[in-house]
């Protein structure tokens, strides 16, 4: 499919999200568990913390124009938008739950930002990466990391999520560079040393909630130790928390948070709106077109060589 299609796609999606009614039922497994199967969108421009301008969670409807335009030029950064020149354009579509317009995932703390302690604010605002080794590159640039690991993301450009679910487990997979995610529903936690840079997940019903809690991440080395998620970071010593609860039958309600003293100083909550859509998989093949990590560490190699000696 296309990426006027996708986009199509994405922001019809986005623009279904109404209340569900109470008395819809929602489809079940054999077992009698919420039926979560299928492939699912998120696309939105509303972003994980609350863009500055924005005072509130919720947007008036009467000011969804002026809001829409408004997260436009906080996405260019100021400058003049052009979507002619725009790869990966932003749906215009506002999160919307419950019938009310949102200007973050984050519900609490109330502004809307994520509460950082000074240390991780520290390594957040120090460079990320240097530019000549290609272990020190971002994940996404390597084609490592995803989509579907926790937490997920309501990502702008129309990457879809399919579930599989069986009593035994559940597998998260989304049209990008990583493998699925596989969530198990036993209780049983693997030894400390069997870590991975996506961690370990494990679900349980509460109800007819999906909670998922996932540990025993493997972070890199200096210089930073984080693993980003959605623009929030994780550590070695993070757990990521995840409910999933079907609305109807075409929306699921997500929400997550994220616990690490060492990273955030009280609990917070973001929640945003999975929508299912009826349509296929298709190979992402990251490496194929991945240039741009050789043109970025032949150019930094290339101005090594031609640094001067003091």
């Amino acid at each position: 499919m296309g990426s006027v299609m996708r986009l199509a796609v994405c922001a019809l999606a986005a623009l279904m999200a109404l209340p569900a009614s109470p008395q819809e039922p929602v489809p079940r497994t054999p077992d009698g568990k919420p039926d979560l199967q299928g492939v699912w969108f998120s696309g939105y421009m509303t972003p994980l913390e609350r863009p500055d301008g924005f005072t509130t969670l919720i947007i008036p409807r009467e000011e969804k124009d002026a809001a829409i335009a408004k997260m436009v030029e906080w996405f260019s950064e100021g400058e003049v938008y052009d979507p002619e020149f725009d790869h990966n354009p932003v749906p215009p579509a506002l999160l919307e739950i419950d019938g009310q317009l949102r200007s973050s995932w984050i519900v609490e703390p109330a502004d809307g930002k994520l509460p950082l302690t000074a240390l991780a604010s520290a390594v957040m605002d120090a460079p990320r990466a240097r530019y000549d080794h290609h272990e020190d590159r971002p994940a996404p640039e390597r084609c490592l990391g995803g989509l579907a690991q926790a937490p997920l993301s309501a990502a702008a450009f129309a990457i879809p999520l399919q579930i599989v679910q069986t009593p035994a487990a559940l597998i998260f997979a989304a049209e990008d560079f990583n493998p699925a995610r596989i969530v198990s529903m036993s209780d049983s936690l693997p030894p400390e040393a069997m870590r991975s840079p996506d961690g370990h997940s494990r679900g349980r019903w509460e109800g007819d909630t999906l909670i998922v809690e996932t540990s025993l991440f493997a972070v890199p080395g200096p210089p930073s130790g984080l693993i980003w998620r959605t623009a929030a970071p994780v550590t070695a010593d993070s757990r990521v928390i995840e409910r999933f609860r079907m609305q109807s039958n075409d929306l699921m309600l997500y929400q997550f948070t994220i616990e690490d003293p060492s990273l955030y100083k009280r609990p917070w909550l973001a929640e945003f709106i999975l929508n299912r859509v009826q349509m296929g998989f298709f190979e992402y093949a990251c490496h194929e077109g991945n240039h741009s990590l050789i043109n970025i560490l032949t150019a930094a190699r290339l101005g090594r060589q031609e640094e001067k000696p003091d």
